[in-house]
C-alpha cells in the first residue's frame, strides 16, 4: 500500500479539498477530487464529521471544514501574531473598565475568542479563548455578522437558532434589525442572551478595504457593568478596535 492510498492520507487530502473549497462541496465532488469510490467518501467524511474536523451545511448536501478543524488552524497559523498585537489594547480596556475583554474572529461561518483579558480581581472570565460564539446571542459575533454580505447573514439565519435564554431573540427579522443598528450605531450590546446576568459590548474591526473579520468586546455582570457609561465603553472599543487595524495593516506591508 503507497503512503497516498492509506486512509490516513485520504482523509488528509479531504481536508486540503475542503480548504480550497470554503463554500462547500458535495460528496461526489469530494470523491473525484480524492479520487476515490463515493461509498469510501461518504464513509471517510462522515468519520470526520463525528470529531469535529468537517461540517455538512444545514440544508444542503455540500461539507465544509469544520468549527474543530478550523480552531486547530486558528491556533496553529495566523492567530498568535493578532493576539500579541491585541493584548497591550485589552490589557487597557481591562485597566479601564476592569472588566473581561476580548478579541474574536470569524472563521468560515463560525466566530470564536481567540484573546481574552481578565482583571486581577475576577474569580473567572465570561469568554475564554476557544469558545464559540453564537452569531445570533453574542454581542462580538453580531458586530461581525452585521458587516457581512447578505447572501452570508440569510445562510446564517436561515439555520436553527438556539434560544438560550429568555432574553435571546430567535425571530431572524428582528436579528435583522438588530444588525442594521449595529451599522448604523457602530457597537453591538448584548444583554443575557448567550449567559443570564452578563451584560455585553462589541465593535467590529474593520480591515483597509472595510471588510470584518475581528471584533473586540467587553463582558461583564450587567449590574456592574450598567454603573459604567456606554458611551465611554463604546469609544474606548472603538479605539482599542482602530489600533489593532492599523497594526494589522502594518504588518501586511
Amino acid at each position: 500500500m503507497t503512503q497516498t492510498s492509506t486512509p490516513l492520507a485520504r482523509y488528509a487530502r479531504i481536508l486540503e479539498v475542503l480548504v480550497s473549497c470554503p463554500k462547500g462541496i458535495t460528496l461526489t465532488e469530494i470523491a473525484q477530487a480524492v479520487g476515490i469510490q463515493a461509498s469510501s467518501a461518504h464513509r471517510l467524511v462522515n468519520a470526520l464529521c463525528e470529531v469535529g474536523l468537517v461540517d455538512r451545511q444545514l440544508n444542503s448536501k455540500s461539507y465544509v471544514l469544520g468549527a474543530r478543524m478550523l480552531r486547530i488552524c486558528m491556533l496553529a497559523v495566523a492567530p498568535p501574531s493578532v493576539i500579541a498585537m491585541v493584548e497591550p489594547e485589552l490589557h487597557e480596556l481591562v485597566r479601564e473598565f476592569s472588566e473581561t475583554a476580548y478579541l474574536t474572529q470569524l472563521n468560515g461561518m463560525v466566530v470564536e475568542s481567540i484573546a481574552t483579558a481578565v482583571p486581577d480581581d475576577t474569580a473567572g472570565a465570561y469568554v475564554q479563548p476557544g469558545r464559540a460564539m453564537p452569531m445570533h446571542a453574542t454581542a462580538s459575533a453580531k458586530a461581525i455578522l452585521a458587516h457581512q454580505d447578505p447572501d452570508f447573514i440569510h445562510q446564517i439565519l436561515g439555520q436553527p437558532l438556539v434560544k438560550y435564554t429568555d432574553a435571546t431573540t430567535t425571530d431572524p427579522q428582528k436579528i435583522l434589525q438588530q444588525l442594521q443598528n449595529v451599522r448604523t450605531q457602530g457597537v453591538a450590546i448584548c444583554d443575557s442572551e448567550l449567559d443570564p446576568g452578563v451584560l455585553s459590548f462589541a465593535v467590529p474591526v474593520q480591515d483597509s478595504d472595510g471588510k470584518v473579520k475581528y471584533a473586540i468586546g467587553i463582558s461583564g455582570l450587567t449590574p456592574r457593568m450598567e454603573t459604567k457609561s456606554a458611551a465611554q465603553i463604546t469609544a474606548s472599543l472603538h479605539r482599542a478596535g482602530r489600533i489593532l487595524a492599523a497594526k494589522i495593516q502594518q504588518a501586511l506591508h
